[in-house]
Order: structure tokens, then sequence, then C-alpha cells
């Protein structure tokens, strides 16, 4: 069975994003750039591009319009978000890949 646990958020900001560690269900578990995690601490010394992606995700199951609130709400955080992945589980499996 596949469930919805989260969503990648890539935000268009010229640096590593402040960005809150819990907003709604999900919990922030890192940033990366380009595959590689720049947060949290300590990350690897890399030029650091303008589109980093933050990992929300929940234990539990969430909804498409959980996943839209936490869209919106890095919207009201006054940065812009470019796309947003949401993240599946299949039969309690990451449906999806981790960063270096």
């Amino acid at each position: 069975m596949m469930t919805l646990h989260g969503a990648d958020v890539y935000i268009r900001v010229p640096q590593t994003p402040t960005l809150p560690d819990q907003l709604g269900p999900f919990k922030l578990i890192f940033i990366s750039d380009r595959g590689t995690r720049v947060w949290p601490p300590p990350a690897p010394e890399i030029d650091i591009s303008d589109w980093p992606r933050a990992r929300y995700f929940s234990e539990a199951e969430v909804t498409d319009k959980q996943v839209d609130e936490l869209a919106e709400a890095i919207t009201g955080l006054g940065l812009q978000w470019t796309n947003v992945q949401k993240l599946f589980m299949i039969d309690g499996s990451n449906a999806f890949s981790q960063p270096y």
C-alpha cells in the first residue's frame, strides 16, 4: 500500500534558507543542495546553488491538502517555492531517495 508522508520543497533563494523545524504535521528533516545535505550541520564545503531542497516529513500519513498547506506556509514565510515533490512510502518502506 502506498501512503503519503511528506514533501521535498524546492525553494528559489541565493543561500541555505532558515526554515521552521515544524510546519503543521511536518518536521524539517534536512536541506540539501544538488543532492548534498547542507543542513543540519556539519555540511561539506560546496558551492551553494540558488535552488535548495527542504525535506519535510511526517511519520503519520498526511493528505494532499496538508502538502498544499505546507507549500502555502513556505510562501507565507516570504519564500518562493518552485516545485513540490510528494514523498510516498510503499508498505512501510521509503519510495524516495536520501541525500549524500
